[in-house]
């Protein structure tokens, strides 16, 4: 029963990906309704201190948020741990079309990493946080945090978007289109 419905998910997410439009030129502006991606919080102290630090987690394809609360929680705690002490808010994300961003209404195609990543920059305005100091991704989610840094070096989300301090990719394969 749960193969099949690991199945027909990824049947439902491939049929999704083949009916969006192309990516000629990445310019799909759409009008989006005030839904964001869902995502959960990972603090590294139970204590009401201010965050100091925004890591945002990324998981790979047919993942969730959920494959990694355990890490987040871990590295959170060690970072609170370490010298000097920081205060991390790690912000686990369900990507388009994954976990709990499957059910949002107003995530149209195209379904490719430009339009994840500018997902990522709505869900920081929307929230009204400021923006991430570390973006981490697996596999899908390293290419979207890739283009999330692209994007915000090239000035894609206003003046008000800040380059994180660092990008983590791991498990990501990066096509070269160069012969």
């Amino acid at each position: 029963m749960a193969l099949h419905k690991n199945k027909m998910f990824g049947l439902r997410l491939l049929t999704r990906f083949l009916s969006s439009p192309g990516q000629k030129g990445f310019q799909h502006t759409n009008p989006r309704t005030l839904e964001t991606l869902a995502f959960e919080e990972v603090r590294s102290s139970s204590t009401d201190k201010p965050h100091t630090y925004t890591a945002f987690v990324l998981h790979g394809l047919l993942g969730s948020r959920r494959n990694w609360r355990a890490f987040s929680r871990n590295i959170a705690s060690f970072l609170s741990k370490s010298s000097p002490p920081s205060e991390w808010r790690m912000v686990l994300v369900d990507l388009r079309n994954h976990g709990k961003s499957a059910e949002v209404e107003g995530l149209d195609p195209p379904h490719n990493m430009f339009t994840a990543a500018k997902d990522l920059a709505n869900l920081v305005k929307a929230q009204g946080w400021d923006w991430p100091d570390v973006v981490m991704g697996h596999s899908m989610g390293g290419k979207v945090a890739l283009q999330f840094a692209e994007s915000c070096a090239r000035g894609d989300y206003g003046d008000s978007a800040t380059l994180p301090k660092q990008v983590n990719s791991c498990g990501c394969w990066i096509l070269s289109l160069e012969r």
